[in-house]
């Protein structure tokens, strides 16, 4: 019979895990497809234990493939990804001309993924309330979606659509994706890392919470480049180091973009870096005046992440304050996340053994100290259902705040990074506003990602600061500005074609 589905399976590098992955393939409810996997050279598998035809094919030589295949659909999956029983079925179900569907995929912890059986993947067991429930790495509304298929899916689906175009759950009509593939946008190192929010001629569609892939949490692990600002505050910068050293998620570095400080910043962080559990780097330059949004811009095209959190050197940050991030980030988003806003009196008490065991994090420990309002309160108290129920219904615009926000390292270097003319007082809104500008939306997390802001005198806030920026940001919203030529690039860009 003529298989009408391709299924390309992308950046697949274990065999025993896509070993595991084909297995979920041969439980399929739609059958009639067939499965590629982008693989330089073929690995050892039995092609004869699975009813679909399995095809080894270099990234480079993908468009032959499908040009020469008789299919007319393709499902582009993630080869570290087990799939559902009806993930072929749900992307065919609705599948639709002029649009591109776009999935998600679903992590569990790696040991657990490690131990997956045929026998539970053909039984469906590990898609289970109770599997999920004790074995996924994020609970509430993601571990619902996966356990709850059909027209609650749907409605998700239609009401949180979260769309963006990945390479490990999507599907296009095979013309469409020849057509994407001879443009030139193909990447073939890194097939799952490219996205596309604007596809000429093509609209999205969420199938979000009706597609389920599993995967290994390791898969998920980006590697994240934290951004901390800093100028003159060793007492604040020495609590923040020692919040970044006791993160629950520790695949990333710190880079301190220091705006000119004294030597007592540089032998503090030396003293730090010396024994850390992360990569730490200083950079520094001198101290002309406020000058913080040029070493941000620095920062930026040193890290060496494709991932970049952006954070000040007086916001102590919770244990899970990476991991979260991580696990929230999204191509085509920037995350948008929240702090409390500590009186002077709290600031100060906080000692290092506070941080490490985070009970400075407890809202009955910090009302002991001095007062804490109800916003404040409300973040700290948040479990993961309350977080995500509070972020969903907050009033509050998603607006890139440098205490506390999160982004792709390329689209921030593709508006020119921060404006340098700007001072203290709204240059990461404006940062923010040319990301929505260029597709970049944002994304609320400030009940699930929280810092302590620590508090200090702002002498650097001045009248004449704060009109010049809203003078910047009103024509940026005008004239929807996406790229500043007073950012890192110090050059107007040429007009496209």
């Amino acid at each position: 019979m003529q298989k009408n589905v391709t299924v390309v399976l992308t950046n697949g590098t274990d065999l025993p895990t896509i070993q595991r992955v084909l297995w979920g393939y041969t439980t399929q409810n739609y059958r009639n497809f067939e499965v590629v996997l982008l693989q330089d050279k073929p690995l050892e598998v039995a092609h004869s234990a699975y009813f679909f035809p399995l095809y080894f094919c270099p990234p480079a030589r993908l468009s032959s493939h499908l040009t020469q295949s008789l299919t007319d659909y393709v499902i582009f999956a993630d080869a570290h990804a087990v799939p559902r029983e009806d993930f072929v079925e749900e992307h065919v179900k609705h599948r639709e001309e002029g649009y591109y569907l776009t999935g998600a995929r679903f992590f569990i912890q790696d040991t657990v993924f490690d131990t997956l059986t045929l026998e539970g993947i053909e039984s469906g067991h590990y898609f289970s309330t109770t599997f999920l429930a004790q074995h996924a790495t994020v609970k509430g509304l993601k571990a619902f979606r996966a356990i709850e298929p059909g027209s609650w899916a749907a409605l998700l689906d239609y009401c949180l659509p979260e769309l963006s175009f990945n390479f490990s759950n999507t599907s296009l009509w095979k013309t469409d994706c020849l057509a994407l593939l001879e443009s030139g946008a193909w990447d073939e190192r890194y097939p799952a890392h490219r996205y596309y929010r604007e596809w000429p001629g093509l609209q999205q569609k969420s199938v979000k919470n009706t597609t389920l892939l599993m995967a290994a949490a390791r898969d998920k692990n980006l590697k994240i480049s934290v951004i901390v600002s800093t100028y003159n505050a060793e007492e604040w910068l020495e609590k923040v180091l020692i919040g970044y050293s006791v993160q629950t998620y520790t695949d990333f570095e710190l880079i301190v973009a220091d705006d000119g400080s004294r030597p007592e910043t540089k032998a503090l962080i030396d003293r730090y870096a010396a024994n850390y559990p992360v990569p730490v780097r200083h950079l520094w330059h001198e101290d002309l005046g406020y000058r913080r949004q040029e070493i941000l811009n620095v920062a930026i095209m040193e890290a060496a992440h494709e991932y970049i959190i952006m954070t000040d050197g007086d916001c102590i940050p919770r244990k899970d304050f990476v991991e979260i991030h991580a696990l929230e980030a999204e191509q085509g988003r920037f995350l948008s996340g929240g702090y409390c806003k500590l009186p002077m009196k709290t600031s100060k008490h906080i000692a290092p053994d506070d941080i490490v065991s985070q009970r400075c994090f407890e809202v009955g420990w910090l009302k002991s100290i001095d007062r804490l309002g109800f916003s404040n309160t409300l973040k700290l108290s948040a479990q993961t259902w309350s977080a995500w129920l509070l972020d969903l219904i907050s009033p509050t615009t998603p607006s890139f705040n440098n205490c506390n926000s999160s982004g792709f390292r390329s689209d921030m270097i593709a508006i020119n990074g921060y404006d340098e003319r700007m001072k203290y007082g709204g240059p990461d809104r404006e940062f923010g506003e040319r990301l929505e500008n260029n597709g970049i939306k944002g994304k609320q997390i400030r009940h699930k990602a929280v810092v302590l802001h620590l508090d200090h005198p702002r002498g650097y806030k001045t009248p004449e600061s704060l009109a010049a920026n809203l003078a910047i940001r009103k024509e940026v919203k005008q004239q929807k500005i996406k790229w500043t030529p007073f950012g890192i690039r110090k050059e107007v860009p040429t007009p496209s074609n």
